[in-house]
């Protein structure tokens, strides 16, 4: 089992996994703790179906007291039952303006293939195992969970109780579920819990033990939104509770392109011709 942070965090940009959205209204009834786990899938395989463009920023604490942060700006595209998409392209600090980084996952089953792109050097790489368990810009996510999602196929879950989490001052119901790897899965670490909104189905908090039982990852959405009717998490913070950092995510905006954006985009051949004006990424 590899040891990264938590692919349930991030779908990161745009796709977020599991933490972008949740369809208000509907309810669990006797749901098992796995077919919970499924609808929280399900609600973000909703939003991210289609063409989305969205504007983010990272705020990076390190243990020693230091800090730093970047600004992005993302594209991603999934075709129902096909191919998914995501390009970030990192618009601040100047230093590492014109970035890209690519992810494509052509069909369900697959990991997703990775690339970045350096403009001064005017080339792109496609990232290998070992590169893809680095830090993302410094922040506590792996290159490799930018494009992860689904943890129905890694993860059994156990639905263990109810409890009220408090979320930007209002108070959410929550089913709790522990969650145990699946035999053979890829999955991130051996064992965690987390907590689903009743209601919508996000997820609003959870945590990641490692082989020894100890809590290594926490992740708890700071504040919450709405895009097209439904619930999103417009703030969150995930903590390497061992290493004593913490990336917090905000999105600026979220908002569909008028029209699809082309699957050439997300060519890695076509990375250094890649034009961020025509998306409105930056000025």
């Amino acid at each position: 089992m590899k040891r990264r942070t938590a692919s349930r965090f991030i779908g990161l940009v745009l796709l977020l996994g599991a933490l972008l959205i949740g369809t208000v209204g509907a309810l669990a009834g006797d749901l098992s703790g796995n077919e919970i786990l499924a609808r929280v899938d399900q609600q973000a395989q909703f939003l991210s179906e289609g063409s989305m463009i969205v504007f983010l920023q990272f705020d990076n604490q390190y243990a020693d007291g230091t800090t730093s942060g970047n600004r992005f700006a993302g594209l991603s595209k999934q075709v129902e039952g096909g191919a998914e998409y995501s390009l970030i392209y990192f618009v601040e600090p100047e230093d590492v303006s014109g970035t890209l980084f690519l992810s494509v996952k052509v069909s369900e089953g697959e990991d997703a293939r990775l690339w970045l792109y350096l403009p001064a050097l005017g080339m792109s790489k496609e990232l290998v195992a070992e590169e893809q368990e680095q830090s993302f810009a410094g922040s506590t996510f792996s290159y490799q969970e930018v494009g992860s999602r689904e943890m129905v196929d890694k993860y059994d879950a156990e639905l263990i109780g109810e409890e009220t989490l408090t979320v930007d001052g209002e108070e959410h119901a929550a089913y709790v579920l522990a969650l145990t790897a699946k035999p053979d899965a890829d999955a991130d670490y051996p064992g965690g819990k987390m907590w689903v909104d009743e209601n919508t189905w996000l997820m609003l908090k959870s945590e990641d033990y490692n082989e020894t039982g100890n809590l290594e990852k926490t992740m708890e959405v700071l504040k919450l939104g709405e895009f097209e009717g439904n619930a999103t998490a417009d703030q969150i913070i995930a903590k390497d509770v061992l290493e004593g950092s913490s990336t917090t995510i905000t999105f600026w905006e979220r908002r569909r392109p008028d029209e699809e954006i082309s699957d050439d985009t997300f060519d890695a051949e076509n990375l250094d011709s890649f034009d961020p004006t025509v998306y409105g990424l930056i000025d």
